[in-house]
């Protein structure tokens, strides 16, 4: 009886088992599936880059000397003509001063000899005066006097003779004869007067002249010799101003001036240290920043001027500024494949400092409001593209246009809407029986 019994339950147990395993089979399975959203495409490149000033400048020394003082450290700001750095310039200094002294020594030469110039004009035009007034010394009135008084002798030489031949004629008494003569004496001795008075004035003209040609001449002589000498005098001074010059360009060597508005990146000399020329003493980066990164040239497609993206510095991961592409560097870098691509902020930032490390990441492109479905349920025959949309429990075929790829996505253009169920493909058929996890 016992026996019986465990058989029972033997053939109970066995019927319930071939029960529960008919239902299991029948059970259809879980189908995979994606629902349909609208989204924002955003297609960048990543990459790691390095903050450097824009524009990075090394000053060296021009001579070998001790350095006597600097005045800026490593992280300063400086400003265009800031002093940097001076070095020992005594002896420069005494250089300096002595060209200098030698100017002024040349500067009021030529100042003296140009007074030279001036007073040898003075003296020529004074001489041309005198020697005008010496020549023009008038003789006309002392002429015509002489020749009244020949035309009056004429005239008493003739009445002499009348009365000569009335004397002789018994005419008239010898006194008037002699009275006469008396007259044509005292005539003839007036007009040796007037004679020996143009002699003397002719002479004293003569010499007057003379002595005008010759003060004339002395001072023409001493005009050419002042501009000779001015001559000199500009030459000294012109070299004067030369050396004077030479010994400034010298001087200034020994202070070292920031040549732009920046920070100072490295100091490589202390006080009291002596250097040599060619000796690198700063290097001042710009305060404009930029970042600097090498992409694979396989992305070049991606990257173009004006391309807008962002940085955040490693150290400080949650901070993100805005970049723009403003130069790519115009040949590919053979040895590594890598292109050199550069990046300015665009907006204010006390983060960034040169030499930090940064992630990039540039937008390429950007599209708003797109419909994305996995690449894998997206199928194609001689009809076009297709895919599986669930409708109902059942797998319903539609037809669809897409645009592009997108890290293993497809853009569907037409054909699905937002909400849309789309299902795995995996062994589905149009019209298909379906069942998904809700």
């Amino acid at each position: 009886m016992k026996k019986s019994y465990i058989i029972l339950i033997i053939i109970i147990l066995a019927a319930a088992g071939g029960w529960f395993y008919n239902q299991n089979l029948n059970q259809p399975e879980m189908t995979e599936y994606v629902t349909v959203q609208r989204t924002e495409l955003i297609e960048s490149l990543r990459a790691s880059g390095v903050v450097k000033p824009h524009k990075t400048i090394e000053i060296s020394s021009t001579i070998a000397e001790n350095v006597k003082t600097i005045n800026f450290e490593e992280g300063d700001h400086v400003k265009k003509e800031n002093l940097l750095l001076k070095f020992d310039n005594d002896i420069a200094q005494a250089e300096y001063e002595q060209a200098l002294a030698q100017v002024k020594s040349a500067e009021a030469s030529l100042e003296q000899t140009e007074a030279q110039i001036q007073e040898s004009k003075a003296q020529i035009d004074l001489a041309e005066t005198k020697l005008e007034n010496a020549t023009e010394l008038n003789d006309e009135s002392i002429k015509e006097e002489i020749a009244q008084a020949e035309l009056e002798i004429q005239n008493a030489v003739s009445e002499l003779e009348r009365r000569q031949y009335l004397y002789e004629n018994d005419a008239i008494e010898k006194i008037k004869v002699e009275q006469q003569q008396h007259t044509v004496n005292v005539l003839e001795s007036r007009k040796k007067v007037l004679e020996q008075r143009l002699v003397e004035l002719e002479k004293t003209r003569n010499n007057r002249v003379k002595e005008a040609e010759e003060e004339l001449k002395r001072a023409e002589v001493a005009y050419q010799a002042a501009q000779k000498q001015y001559q000199v005098a500009e030459g000294n001074l012109n070299s004067a101003k030369a050396a004077l010059n030479r010994a400034l360009v010298n001087l200034n060597k020994y202070d070292i001036k920031a040549p732009i508005d920046g920070v100072i990146l490295k100091k490589m000399v202390d006080e009291g240290e002596y250097v040599q020329p060619g000796r690198t003493l700063f290097e001042i980066g710009t305060e404009e920043l930029q970042i600097e990164i090498s992409p694979d040239e396989k992305e070049l497609n991606l990257l173009s001027i004006g391309k807008k993206g962002y940085v955040s510095p490693e150290a400080f991961p949650n901070s993100r500024y805005e970049v723009e592409i403003f130069e790519i560097a115009p040949s590919i870098d053979s040895d590594r494949g890598t292109i050199d691509v550069y990046l300015k902020p665009t907006e204010e930032n006390e983060t960034l400092i040169p030499n930090m490390s940064v992630s990039v990441e540039i937008i390429s492109e950007r599209e708003e409001d797109v419909l994305l479905v996995p690449r894998n349920y997206v199928l194609e025959d001689s009809n076009g593209k297709y895919l599986y949309l669930y409708n109902s429990g059942t797998a319903q075929r539609q037809s669809i246009e897409v645009d592009k790829n997108y890290n293993g996505q497809v853009i569907v253009t037409e054909g699905v809407k937002e909400g849309d169920i789309v299902l795995d493909p995996n062994n589905i058929t149009d019209g298909q029986t379906v069942v998904i996890e809700e």
